[in-house]
């Protein structure tokens, strides 16, 4: 069983999906690993939820750290994912998708959760095919869009997601389930993905991403587990549309 936690981040023109995989066998340990990485920090940030947009930019009881400081903490935070391993000596796989609003012809949101869990299900699906059988369950922040999203989930696992192309989701176990970020140290690390993803594709601030880029579901080559759909995508030097250019993978695996 993999547990996916997910969070999302709204802007002007962009809907991001971002969120981290880990397998169930490892979800206390990197929990942990998150907490005791917290006990390390200053005594004015040690308590509370880790919110990457309030450590970059230095906002709450973030804002009496300097920016050197701060950024550190990200740092260290990303290496922590980095090398993480677990009882199961497996990497967390990241997923995530970004969507202009400008160029989706439906709903922004929408299509980015279903790019965003069908690229989890073809991972699951490709390593099942190599005897590595397992099912998924969505633990995702809490949302205006959690109705919805359930609603989507069952449709998706039944008859698949009309614009990906892709069957049945299938490895899906449940409709995704809801919890406070607060509560949850690996939601606060899928905010910490969903968060540096937005930086890099709408402010083109690398810093973290570059980082973590390796750890996105990718497959000879081909990183299947980021996706970046824009007007541009054509020419877009992004890792996640380099190596999946159309004509180069079929509809299914894109």
């Amino acid at each position: 069983m993999y547990l996916l936690y997910v969070d999302e981040s709204d802007s002007a023109d962009h809907f991001v999906v971002g969120g981290v995989a880990i397998h169930e066998h490892d979800v206390w340990r990197l929990s942990e690993a998150v907490e005791r990485f917290c006990s390390s920090l200053p005594e004015s940030v040690r308590l509370g939820e880790l919110h990457a947009d309030h450590i970059r930019s230095g906002k709450k009881r973030w804002r009496h750290l300097p920016k050197t400081e701060r950024m550190q903490v990200a740092h260290e935070l990303a290496d922590l994912l980095i090398t993480f391993r677990g009882e199961s000596n497996r990497q967390p796989v990241l997923f995530g998708s970004c969507v202009q609003k400008s160029w989706s012809y439906a709903d922004p949101a929408e299509r980015a959760f279903e790019d965003f869990f069908a690229r989890c299900n073809n991972f699951l699906g490709r390593i099942a095919a190599q005897g590595d059988r397992h099912r998924c369950v969505v633990i995702a922040d809490k949302s205006k869009l959690e109705a919805r999203l359930q609603e989507l989930m069952e449709g998706w696992r039944a008859v698949g997601a009309a614009s990906t192309g892709s069957g049945p989701m299938a490895s899906y176990a449940e409709v995704p389930l809801f919890v406070d970020s607060e509560a949850s140290r690996l939601i606060q690390m899928a905010d910490f993905v969903t968060h540096w993803m937005h930086r890099a594709y709408i402010w083109d601030d690398q810093a973290i991403l570059s980082r973590i880029v390796s750890m996105f579901d990718n497959h000879n080559g081909v990183v299947h587990g980021l996706s970046h759909l824009h007007r541009n995508r054509f020419t877009c030097t992004c890792i996640g549309c380099t190596t999946r250019r159309p004509g180069r993978l079929p509809r299914a695996a894109m």
